[in-house]
């Protein structure tokens, strides 16, 4: 009997320490293309530094996170990257839809990237024949 209020004892602390993480997850959007999902794009909660890889279905997920708050930081290739804060709850999971924009390149940009390109051309040696 005494055996047995030990192993009873033991399971109930072992569910009641399981109980104090939580979980983030969400979808990534893409905004251009009417909310398709967004696949193998980045998400990284800034606090730790744990990052993941959206799947096909823009879905991510980070589990046994201990509650608290974090930032979560989101990108894709071309796309603008964004933060968002959320609040990990013990055993909640946090369900998030995140969309992502393209980014854009002012003509000023462009401008300045091929000037310097053209300058770092002519500082090489390289001579073209126009």
């Amino acid at each position: 009997m005494k055996q047995f209020l030990y192993i009873l004892v033991f399971c109930f602390s072992a569910f009641g320490f399981a109980q104090n993480t939580g979980s983030i997850s969400g979808n990534l959007l893409d905004l251009e293309e009417g909310n398709a999902p967004l696949l193998y794009a980045k998400v990284k909660v800034k606090e730790t530094g744990v990052e993941t890889l959206s799947n096909e279905a823009g879905f991510f997920k980070f589990e046994n996170v201990t509650p608290g708050t974090y930032t979560l930081v989101y990108s894709f290739v071309g796309y603008e990257t964004k933060e968002v804060k959320v609040e990990v709850l013990s055993a909640n999971d946090q369900n998030l839809k995140l969309y992502l924009g393209a980014s854009t390149v002012s003509l000023d940009d462009l401008a300045s990237v091929f000037a310097s390109a053209t300058t770092a051309s002519n500082d090489s040696g390289i001579v073209s024949n126009k």
